[in-house]
């Protein structure tokens, strides 16, 4: 299996690249770093010229060379110019065709440092993709020889963020990487929901704690296999006055990623993100990666084969 790294041929990769390098390490998969040429594909909509084409190729090229210069000599790694319609079509058909475990993106050229951005590109592969998605904020990058710190794993109390909760154990228990799960709530969300006077909050906060470790622990104490005892899960919940303070009110390591769960699309086999996700998503602090809706069956059946 592999780990996909989408490049935007003439844009910085750097942070998909160095994303997509931790989490080669951490689950011990190869790098397929590929650039698509869209311009190449004999049936694309519009005719190019061949001065284009080769234009184009050369900045694909470009990057690829780019992206070996960063991918150090531990990370088995090819690095592929692959020609499709469109690139969100060919990172998937690369995905398909490498057995991928992620596919990684880096933020549009419109990011804000620290922040991830969706573009054109990677907000299409939210609603296509039936692999988890890494999205990496703008400027990411991580110390030589890093591997994961942490997964953390965001619960809102639905059966979606229930299936990732099991799903990011099953990781963390693969990987050896420490697990945590953790929710989210702008302040006057969290009390206008719990219809509860400003001065209870901590009451609040307290009462949800206590309901996703015990949500935490029926998902969990039943898998055999991950050898979980009630209450041994980390659980943080963040609040503040909106969803960037939310998020920043707990603790994160270097490099940790957050795994978010998906809402359903078509046959509930691929990505696409609700307005709670994508809250998260565009205030995460650090990478998140976007996980479709059958990740319960999917990590159980691997670990059953």
């Amino acid at each position: 299996m592999s780990i996909v790294v989408g490049l935007a041929p003439g844009q910085d990769n750097r942070a998909a690249v160095e994303l997509g390098i931790v989490l080669a390490r951490t689950y011990r998969r190869r790098i397929v770093a590929t650039a698509v040429d869209s311009a190449a594909f004999p049936m694309a909509p519009v005719h190019f010229e061949s001065q284009y084409e080769n234009r184009f190729r050369t900045v694909a090229e470009a990057a690829l060379d780019e992206a070996r210069a960063l991918i150090p000599s531990d990370i088995e790694s090819e690095c592929v110019l692959h020609s499709a319609r469109s690139s969100r079509r060919g990172l998937l058909e690369m995905c398909e065709k490498t057995d991928a475990y992620r596919l990684v993106v880096g933020p549009s050229s419109e990011g804000k440092p620290g922040k991830i951005a969706l573009g054109s590109v990677s907000n299409g592969l939210l609603h296509s993709a039936r692999l988890p998605v890494a999205l990496a904020p703008a400027g990411f990058e991580a110390p030589a020889g890093a591997r994961l710190e942490r997964i953390t794993a965001a619960y809102s109390g639905s059966s979606t963020s229930a299936d990732l909760i099991l799903g990011a154990a099953m990781v963390s228990a693969e990987s050896d990487v420490p697990f945590r799960i953790a929710s989210f709530a702008p302040r006057s969300r969290l009390v206008a929901s719990a219809n509860v006077p400003f001065d209870m909050e901590s009451r609040v906060i307290d009462e949800w704690t206590k309901t996703v470790q015990r949500d935490t622990d029926t998902i969990l104490c039943s898998i055999e296999q991950l050898h979980i005892k009630p209450g041994e899960t980390d659980v943080v919940v963040g609040t503040g006055a909106d969803w960037a303070a939310a998020l920043g009110a707990v603790e994160w390591k270097h490099p940790e990623v957050m795994m978010l769960g998906s809402s359903g699309l078509g046959a509930l086999k691929r990505v696409s993100l609700g307005s709670h996700a994508m809250r998260i998503l565009q205030n995460s602090p650090v990478p998140v990666v976007v996980v479709p809706r059958r990740a319960k069956a999917d990590y159980l059946r691997q670990q059953t084969v």
